[in-house]
C-alpha cells in the first residue's frame, strides 16, 4: 500500500463504506465488552488514519495512535485531531512507544493478510495490551477476496496470504487470547452496491450481518469476517514458572 491507497479512500465510495464498516465494527466492541471512561486505543496497519479518526470520533475520549510501516502512506494523513497519532512502525515487531500491557484496545483491520507472519503480529497485540483488553481483527473472505480480484475489484498482488474466519480464531487462540465474537460481515449483495455509486449505510450494513449470521446459506455470502477477542486477566503459568 501506498499514498495513492489513501487517496482512493477520500474519493471511491466503496473504499470509504469498507474503512467505515471497519471502523463501526470496532466502536460496537467497545462498546459492548469494554466498560467506559477513557481509552488507549492502538490501531495496527492504520494506513493515513481515517479508520483511526472515525474511531476516535464514534468512541470519544481517550489516545488514538496509528501504526504504519509505509511512511509515503501514513504522510498522506489530512490533519488530525490532537488525540490522534500516526507513527511508524512494523507490525510485526511494534516500536518502543508500545510498550507492554499499555493499551485498552488493539485493532488490526484488514492487516494481517499482507504480512508475512501474522502470528508475530497477533503476539505482539497480545503483549501490548492490559489484562482484560480488547482485540479487534478482521480479514477477507478468501473465497471472496478471490472472485474480487478475477473482477479487478482489488489487487490481490497485496495479499501475503488467504486468513479464514477459522484461521483467525486460530491464530487468537494459538497466541493467548480468549474469543468473545467471531463472524462473516459486509453481505455481498449489500457491499456491492458502493461499487456501484450507491450509497450504504455501515451502521445499517453491520445490524443486516448479525441477521444473515442466523441463516448458514446466507452468511457464506459475507466477504469480510471480524473477530473480537480479549487478552485473559490472568495467564496461567507453565509447568516452569514461565
Amino acid at each position: 500500500m501506498d499514498a495513492s491507497y489513501a487517496l482512493g479512500r477520500k474519493t471511491k465510495p466503496h473504499l470509504l463504506f469498507r474503512l467505515r464498516s471497519r471502523a463501526e465494527v470496532v466502536v460496537r466492541a467497545v462498546r459492548r465488552y469494554r466498560a467506559g471512561g477513557s481509552l488507549r486505543l492502538l490501531e495496527i496497519g492504520a494506513a493515513e488514519g481515517r479508520t483511526l479518526v472515525e474511531m476516535a470520533s464514534a468512541i470519544g475520549v481517550g489516545e488514538y495512535i496509528g501504526i504504519e510501516y509505509d511512511d509515503g502512506l501514513r504522510q498522506a494523513h489530512a490533519p488530525l485531531p490532537p488525540n490522534v497519532k500516526l507513527i511508524r512502525g512494523d507490525a510485526m515487531s511494534l516500536p518502543s512507544e508500545c510498550g507492554q500491557a499499555s493499551f485498552d484496545v488493539v485493532s488490526m483491520l484488514a492487516v494481517l493478510e499482507h504480512l508475512s507472519d501474522s502470528s508475530a503480529a497477533m503476539a505482539e497485540a497480545f503483549r501490548i495490551l492490559k489484562p482484560g483488553g480488547l482485540l479487534v481483527a478482521t480479514c477477507p473472505n478468501p473465497f471472496w477476496d478471490a472472485v474480487a480480484h478475477r473482477l479487478r475489484l482489488v489487487d490481490e498482488s497485496v495479499h501475503v496470504q488467504d486468513i479464514s474466519l477459522a484461521g483467525l480464531r486460530e491464530l487468537a487462540t494459538s497466541n493467548g487470547f480468549e474469543t468473545l465474537a467471531a463472524r462473516g460481515f459486509m453481505w455481498a449483495p449489500l457491499a456491492a452496491l458502493p461499487y456501484l455509486g450507491i450509497p450504504v449505510s455501515p451502521k445499517f450494513a453491520l445490524d443486516l450481518d448479525g441477521l444473515v449470521d442466523r441463516l448458514p446459506w446466507l452468511r457464506k455470502l459475507c466477504v469480510n469476517a471480524y473477530l473480537v477477542a480479549r487478552r485473559p486477566e490472568h495467564r496461567e503459568q507453565s509447568a516452569d514458572g514461565d
